[in-house]
């Protein structure tokens, strides 16, 4: 068993403050399995499945790098938009539960995701 940690901070001005408040965050997880892919999309797709051997996972971490997507989480919609000018989504869940993903794009995409259960 291996342990993903996931840490950072929080901040943002609110009303115009010089020193915006900044709220750190930590939390980690044991995993089993981990899956690291890159996905390169070219031209337009439709409900790519990104899950791959996975079926349950408990966190993953979605980093655009080029193009954008419309991410679907657990057949849901409206959908989840990424971009490559800084987007990422992140979800942690210790029970699991991230048991569908798909991504649609409308021109070449490509993703780095990293998925652990």
């Amino acid at each position: 068993m291996s342990t993903l940690t996931i840490a950072g901070t929080i901040s943002f001005p609110l009303a115009g403050e010089a020193s915006p408040p900044s709220t750190p965050f930590s939390t980690q997880l044991i995993y089993n399995e981990r899956n690291i892919d890159d996905v390169v999309l070219v031209g337009a797709q439709a409900d790519v499945d990104l899950m791959g051997l996975m079926t349950d996972a408990k966190a993953c971490f979605i980093e655009g790098v080029s193009g954008t997507g419309a991410f679907k989480i657990n057949g849901a919609t409206p959908t989840l938009d990424i971009s490559s000018s800084g987007g990422f989504w992140i979800w942690l869940n210790p029970n699991g539960g991230l048991t569908s993903l798909t991504v649609t794009t409308t021109t070449n995409a490509s993703f780095r995701i990293y998925m652990f259960a």
